[in-house]
């Protein structure tokens, strides 16, 4: 799965001032991405198929884990064969009509581009990564002192996390 923003970007975003031929960019964009895709709970982009299996002790309704759903395109729900187009879902949210006890669905979801505010974010933790390595958040050399805003690549996401607002529009489960 691609990351969410690219060398290239990186370079430009940066001026140079982190070459998109740096030994540790490729991994830092990919840690960057799967941070953010970790704490939304799902891929977010590209827009791809999917699969979600769900077996519980009753039948209850069905939640698609994802949002920007473009399509259900194959369900076998309580072992029968349903008709994808007779099931009404919402593609913000991921709720079904469907109610069933155990459920194999295939489903088309997921934004076609990375959405420009996410592609900020994958670069400012991976440059954060990058300008901090060892995790140093204060430097001082007699009267000059620089301070970095963000210590390493981790999403600042705890009680006042810069983060979190950023990210509520693609997070599972939240209602703003």
């Amino acid at each position: 799965m691609a990351d969410f923003a690219t060398p290239e970007q990186m370079g430009q975003r940066t001026q140079g001032a982190i070459a998109a031929t740096h030994p540790f960019l490729a991994p830092e964009l990919a840690a960057a991405t799967q941070a953010i895709r970790d704490y939304c709970g799902w891929h977010i982009a590209p827009r791809e198929e999917k699969t979600m299996r769900r077996v519980g002790p009753r039948p209850g309704r069905v939640w698609i884990p994802a949002m920007a759903i473009a399509s259900i395109d194959e369900v076998i729900a309580d072992g029968e064969s349903l008709d994808p187009l007779g099931i009404e879902f919402d593609p913000d949210t991921g709720w079904t009509s469907l109610c069933a006890r155990s459920v194999s669905m295939k489903f088309t979801a997921g934004f076609t581009q990375v959405p420009a505010s996410l592609v900020a974010l994958t670069l400012e933790l991976a440059a954060g990564a990058l300008g901090s390595p060892i995790g140093i958040s204060r430097e001082q050399a007699g009267g000059v002192a620089v301070t970095f805003t963000r210590t390493s690549g981790a999403l600042l996401v705890g009680p006042g996390g810069a983060d979190v607002a950023r990210l509520a529009a693609y997070k599972l489960g939240w209602l703003p």
